[in-house]
């Protein structure tokens, strides 16, 4: 099974979103968007598409490209995978801004 909540949470602290702020993106409660970032509930179609919106990202794909086992693909996109997970990753490292040096 792929572990959409867990993305979701990555994804999330990723952008620095508390998950009161991010819950009050997706229009959700805060302990729903914890439940699902738990996996102790299963997030609509619609919420899905939602966060897609909010986050920037297709957590449905980005999920299985990070839980889900790439070498089962075709070998004609596997390459492929491995190179969009890794841009998605990259991506959401540029959005965190640098730290300050020193102090």
């Amino acid at each position: 099974m792929i572990q959409l909540g867990q993305t979701a949470r990555a994804v999330r602290e990723k952008k620095g979103l508390t998950l009161r702020e991010a819950a009050s993106m997706l229009s959700i409660s805060h302990a729903h968007l914890c439940n699902l970032e738990n996996n102790n509930a299963v997030a609509s179609l619609q919420l899905i598409q939602k966060m897609k919106e909010v986050y920037g990202v297709d957590l449905m794909i980005m999920a299985w490209l990070r839980h889900g086992d790439v070498e089962r693909l075709p070998p004609s996109v596997r390459k492929a995978a491995k190179a969009l997970a890794l841009a998605w990753e990259n991506d959401l490292n540029d959005m965190i801004p640098d730290l300050p040096q020193g102090g």
